[in-house]
């Protein structure tokens, strides 16, 4: 049984991610910051499958060397603000000899996408070189657009966190009608963890790509859905294109990303582009059904 320390445990993705180790039979070591571990709220998923908890931080290289020497693999599931701390996590990999490492890469294709459309994919193409320098053995996945982000949201990042969701308006990106691609956070974590067990998938990558919608699709589906009518922003392509140039100050950091995911997604078709070498999750592992969106809105109230 092969011992898989999860960074980044207790947020939405990483308690999927727990789970899914505990049902494809890995033990399951977390990292867990002193503070975190008396919240019995977050630390439920974790004492539910008996993992066994490293304390320790981001921030604290000795605490990373220790959890990564006591288990064979690591999974990070930290958030896309945090990749640029994720250099001191992929050093303790490297001096715990960890046999395989799968770094936080969520989200769109940094290959996919170019490097400069977006400060985040940049970031993640980053902690890639990193991993390849230090001949860590990896595995990379990439997943596109979440549910709980994208689906949720009707495609309007700048909704998430305030209020009820989705929306009853929304910003509409260019003409709406470019297709995106979107995966519940389970089926993420399924296909990562079989990755991360397959030996054929050791210095590889695999791309999740699935539920091809247009924003105007997704807003669609909700209407019908739920019975209401959803008001329509139009944001266009050079709208995006200037906010991006003139958006410069630290404060407005969160305006430049959000409008550089949306460009990439609904303007740029990102999501369904098949990038490099990285071989698609649905040929892999038939096995793993993924959830539809029509699925993932019938969970909503």
């Amino acid at each position: 049984m092969a011992k898989t320390l999860i960074v980044g445990a207790t947020g939405h993705l990483g308690q999927e991610m727990v789970k899914a180790c505990k049902t494809q039979g890995n033990e399951v070591h977390a990292l867990v910051r002193p503070a975190t571990r008396g919240d019995a709220t977050k630390m439920k998923t974790l004492q539910a499958v008996g993992a066994t908890i490293h304390e320790g931080d981001l921030k604290d290289y000795g605490s990373l060397v220790k959890a990564c020497k006591a288990v064979d693999n690591v999974i990070s599931v930290i958030g896309s603000f945090q990749i640029g701390e994720e250099g001191p996590l992929v050093k303790a990999v490297k001096e715990a000899g960890v046999k395989r490492f799968i770094p936080s890469d969520y989200g769109l294709d940094p290959a996919a996408a170019g490097p400069g459309s977006c400060v985040l994919f940049d970031g993640k193409s980053a902690i890639h070189k990193s991993i390849k320098e230090s001949a860590i053995p990896y595995t990379f996945v990439h997943t596109s657009g979440f549910f709980s982000y994208w689906v949720f949201s009707l495609g309007d990042l700048t909704k998430l966190g305030g209020g009820k969701l989705p929306p009853a308006e929304v910003n509409v990106y260019g003409e709406g009608n470019v297709k995106g691609s979107f995966v519940g956070l389970p089926d993420i974590a399924a296909v990562t963890v079989r990755a991360l067990n397959d030996p054929k998938m050791q210095n590889k990558e695999v791309r999740m790509i699935a539920n091809t919608l247009t924003q105007n699709e997704l807003v669609d589906l909700w209407q019908k859905k739920s019975g209401t009518s959803v008001k329509k922003a139009r944001v266009s392509a050079a709208d995006m294109e200037k906010t991006i140039a003139t958006t410069t100050a630290p404060d407005q950091g969160m305006m430049l990303v959000l409008t550089q995911l949306h460009r990439s997604m609904w303007i740029r078709g990102d999501g369904v582009k098949r990038a490099g070498s990285a071989l698609d999750a649905t040929d892999l592992y038939l096995d793993i059904k993924l959830q539809t969106v029509e699925q993932g809105l019938a969970q909503l109230p």
